[in-house]
């Protein structure tokens, strides 16, 4: 698929819609912009380490957890 910036946002993308949520209601879950959630879904920006611990925790992952999963995207 590509680079882990592209698997992960696409892991982000992937676990957002199997929960329900909007990107814009996520996004406020996540306390970042909805602009830049649609970045990070995409792969087009990196992410702060501080912005993927609060994606991670509106998924009700680890970091760890969501890591891994983004590796095993295909």
């Amino acid at each position: 698929m590509g680079t882990l910036r592209t698997k992960l946002g696409h892991t982000i993308w992937r676990l957002r819609r199997e929960a329900g949520l909007s990107r814009e209601s996520f996004a406020d879950k996540c306390r970042v912009r909805r602009t830049y959630m649609g970045a990070v879904e995409r792969g087009e920006t990196n992410i702060f380490l501080d912005n993927l611990e609060r994606i991670a925790k509106g998924l009700d992952l680890t970091v760890g957890e969501l890591l891994l999963a983004a590796e095993k995207e295909r």
